[in-house]
């Protein structure tokens, strides 16, 4: 399969140098990106015979651009539930759509979902970025859903990532290493943290990210805050009055085997 993209012109913090539209022979795309007008006729141009649309989760920079490539084509559209109103087909998880596996990999949304090719080839939209680290924004987000989601990836043997934001990877087995270390790292370091006297969250910011750029201290805070909910869904962690603790043995039901 002959494999193309377009980058839509929405570069930024979270989205690099922008989405990444994938396109997939002659008749399919992958994350149709957002709703800007040059970029729609950049995929109709390219896509002349478009007939299918898949979409990885909700996001603005990823599904808004199905609509009006909809309307203009014809192209069904396959999407998560709740990704965009009236899609033609559902997916959750396990289907097969046009020898494209649908992975479901709930975490950065909880809808979200992978395609990967029989080449093994990985599309990945957000869940992994080709450079970088991917974001969790409880509630929506879930931390422990998405290291569950990183080793149902791993455990598929991916050959190449062709991810949402960043370059193509050909290191796919090895950069889905490197993501679930990286989050268990931090993991353990929100635990050391807390284990020195760091019981809030902006305290244990300043101890975790000693040398960070101010206007990303709030993007950091909430992924501390996404690692202190997995911990406490583990019973390893618990909030109280705004302050948060490491469970001893014995203080939850079930803690004194989980702890670290």
């Amino acid at each position: 399969m002959i494999i193309r993209d377009i980058v839509a012109p929405n570069p930024g913090p979270f989205t690099l140098s922008g989405t990444r539209t994938y396109l997939l022979g002659d008749d399919a795309v992958i994350d149709p990106g957002p709703a800007i007008e040059s970029h729609v006729d950049a995929i109709r141009a390219a896509m002349p015979h478009l007939k299918t649309i898949l979409v990885t989760h909700r996001h603005g920079d990823h599904a808004p651009a199905a609509l009006p490539l909809q309307k203009a084509t014809g192209a069904r559209i396959v999407a998560p539930a709740g990704v965009v109103d009236h899609a033609d087909v559902i997916v959750h998880g396990g289907e097969t759509i046009d020898d494209l596996d649908v992975i479901a990999t709930p975490g950065h949304t909880r809808e979200h979902v992978c395609f990967m090719t029989r080449d093994r080839d990985l599309f990945t939209g957000d869940t992994i970025l080709g450079e970088g680290t991917t974001a969790i924004f409880p509630p929506d987000g879930s931390m422990g859903a998405y290291m569950r989601s990183l080793h149902t990836l791993r455990e598929r043997n991916p050959k190449r990532i062709f991810p949402g934001h960043g370059p193509t990877r050909d290191d796919a087995v090895a950069l889905i290493d490197e993501y679930i270390a990286h989050r268990m790292q931090r993991e353990r370091q929100v635990i050391e943290a807390l284990a020195s006297g760091a019981h809030t969250i902006p305290e244990m910011r300043r101890r975790i990210y000693s040398e960070l750029d101010p206007r990303l201290e709030g993007a950091a805070e909430v992924q501390i805050r996404a690692h202190l909910i997995k911990l406490q869904e583990e019973g390893r962690v618990d909030a109280r009055d705004g302050r948060y603790v490491i469970l001893s043995r014995g203080d939850g039901a079930g803690s004194h085997d989980r702890m670290p």
